[in-house]
């Protein structure tokens, strides 16, 4: 479809499509560990199911609520070899994410797909503890794990996804009272591009899922009814293709996962060149400076 917003790719998608399936053989996860925390629902959920599909070793599926991890691991396909490990663990429980990390060993994939919002409010008025949370999972999430996982990561390659909020992008003023659900985004963003520059034998990408009905969705006040929807599906496919070595240009960036992945690939050089998909402040630097 045409574009909604504003795309690097003249192709949009709303669902999945060949490129992207994670059945096909040429996006293997064969032999892999993955790790999804946030996987009791929505794309966590999705995202689990896809890397299964993609012939992973061992899944890794992590949440606060236990029933609900463990309702995606029974929708998971019977293979063999694949092993399935739950954990009901807050992304802020330290303690909690250095057991799964000392249990579960090297690992090849980690997505970071756990997000809290807070009710719409002013900055002013709105509660301390409530709005301050988007902070505490959003950033201090992505700190707790990359300190308890990193240190078991695979030497060779290792891929982390988190999944972002394209309204960040939006104009502040469309976006009045969630403030604290976009300025935690924004600063995840930032985190990444550090972490990618960090680690330099790692993979980091944030990806924007579309727009999907999920809690946090409703949780910002959308309604179906106001946007193009995406499926759950199109992101968790996304991240299978975008954590191989073929996304590997994208690292340390900001991506959409409507964005065509074909198309995506031709603009490497431009993109690997320009530095494009990462978080700038508009109008510096001037052409004089070069």
């Amino acid at each position: 479809m045409k574009p909604p917003f504003p795309s690097p790719t003249p192709t949009w998608h709303n669902d999945v499509y060949p490129t992207i399936d994670p059945s096909n053989p040429s996006l293997s996860h064969a032999g892999q560990t993955v790790i999804v925390t946030g996987a009791g629902s929505g794309i966590g959920r999705e995202t689990a199911l896809a890397f299964a599909a993609s012939g992973v070793k061992h899944l890794v599926l992590t949440g606060r609520t236990q029933s609900t991890i463990e309702e995606t691991k029974a929708l998971l396909p019977a293979k063999d070899g694949l092993k399935v490990s739950t954990y009901a663990v807050s992304v802020m429980d330290i303690e909690g994410m250095q057991k799964i990390a000392s249990e579960v060993g090297q690992w090849d994939v980690l997505v970071l797909n756990a997000g809290y919002i807070s009710t719409p409010a002013p900055i002013a008025k709105a509660p301390l503890e409530e709005y301050w949370g988007n902070f505490e999972t959003n950033v201090k999430g992505i700190v707790i794990a990359s300190q308890a996982f990193f240190p078991t990561a695979n030497p060779e390659r290792a891929a982390v996804m988190t999944v972002t909020a394209g309204a960040f992008f939006l104009p502040t003023k469309q976006v009045v009272g969630l403030s604290g659900y976009l300025v935690s985004k924004l600063a995840q963003v930032k985190m990444l591009e550090f972490l990618a520059a960090e680690n330099p034998n790692m993979f980091f990408c944030n990806v924007h899922p579309g727009m999907i009905d999920t809690k946090i969705f409703r949780g910002s006040g959308a309604t179906p009814d106001m946007l193009p929807m995406d499926t759950a599906q199109l992101p968790a496919h996304f991240m299978v293709w975008c954590s191989l070595p073929e996304g590997q240009f994208l690292n340390g960036r900001t991506v959409w996962a409507n964005w065509d992945v074909d198309e995506l690939k031709a603009m490497k050089d431009e993109v690997e060149q320009k530095n494009l998909f990462t978080n700038t402040f508009v109008g510096w630097p001037f052409p004089h400076m070069g």
